[in-house]
């Protein structure tokens, strides 16, 4: 018991830090062409009229090949020949520059590597590491400037990293306690509406609850804490239904994936559709993900963090059994 205890603080602990760096809002972007992982070539005398991401993929743009707008590449690689209309924003991954190369706007680099021939021409300016657009916190903690022009690129960017590290969380925390995912994402689906109701009542109470205690200043403490665990909770409710998405998943393809992989890729569709409906539909878009946050959060509850089972399972002995009742 002690051990199983230590697993779900471990990975609750790990979910409260790398959800403690998600961005507070998502963007959404429909581009033409996004390589995450594989490779795309883009050939001489093509054109391509829309920007193109590069999230861990390999990337040829050869000779006479045109792009008309922005190359955003997270990790992965570039090697251009061909012309950009527009910027190149690199986090981290490889820059291969060749002497046909022509951008006509500017080049962003923080981390990884940029292989420029001294005849490829940036008709834009050069950002690289200390040199890059940068807004300084007060501690001296240094980020890329959002402002003016970057600002939609650093959106999608954020997005992109957003579903990243929900999908990182979900894994990590179904290698750890998958049989607590089970649970809650079970009681999820057979108690839908008693797991909404709760989870709603939840979501108007306790910050009433929270706020109050804040007031106090010795009970300042007990607030923020209680405000952790409900946004963990609500975390831990969508990744566990999250998982149930992977497993149906893996059924339509006849598969039985390891349950960190089910988590991620269930977690990663999920928060792709909830996500994306929110920012393409800001008016109602929020509606099915607070849904669904109520349906997990409820769950999430009802099971103690899917450590026990709801409905509670009996102790008595089925009928016929002969057995006695207890005294």
């Amino acid at each position: 018991m002690i051990q199983s205890n230590r697993k779900v603080f471990l990975a609750i602990l790990l979910a409260i830090f790398t959800l403690g760096l998600l961005p507070v809002s998502a963007y959404a972007a429909s581009p033409s062409d996004v390589v995450i992982g594989n490779s795309y070539i883009l050939e001489s005398g093509k054109t391509l009229y829309d920007d193109l991401y590069i999230l861990g993929g390999s990337v040829d743009l050869m000779k006479g090949s045109t792009i008309n707008g922005n190359v955003i590449l997270i990790g992965g690689s570039l090697h251009a020949a061909g012309t950009i209309y527009g910027d190149i924003i690199a986090l981290g991954g490889t820059l291969n520059l060749t002497s046909t190369f022509v951008l006509n706007g500017n080049l962003t680099t923080a981390g990884g590597s940029v292989n420029r021939d001294q005849n490829a021409q940036i008709n834009g300016q050069t950002y690289a590491g200390e040199n890059a657009p940068y807004f300084i916190f007060p501690n001296g903690i240094r980020l890329p400037n959002l402002s003016s022009s970057y600002d939609p690129v650093f959106r999608v960017i954020g997005f992109f990293l957003r579903l990243f590290l929900w999908t990182l969380v979900a894994m990590v925390v179904a290698m750890f306690i998958p049989t607590y995912l089970y649970r809650s994402s079970q009681t999820a689906l057979s108690q839908p509406l008693i797991s909404i109701g709760l989870g709603l009542l939840t979501i108007i109470v306790v910050p009433i609850i929270l706020i109050l205690l804040a007031i106090t200043i010795c009970l300042l403490p007990v607030a923020i804490i209680g405000a952790l665990a409900l946004a963990v909770a609500w975390a831990f409710g969508l990744i566990a239904l999250g998982s149930e998405v992977g497993k149906r998943i893996s059924a339509m393809f006849s598969q039985n994936w390891h349950p960190a992989i089910s988590a991620g890729i269930g977690t990663l569709a999920l928060m792709t559709v909830l996500s994306g409906l929110e920012a393409i539909l800001p008016c109602v878009g929020w509606i099915p993900k607070a849904l669904v946050g109520f349906l997990g959060l409820g769950a999430v509850l009802l099971t103690q963090f899917g450590a026990k089972p709801y409905p509670p399972e009996s102790n008595l002995p089925a009928e016929g059994s002969g057995g006695a009742l207890p005294a």
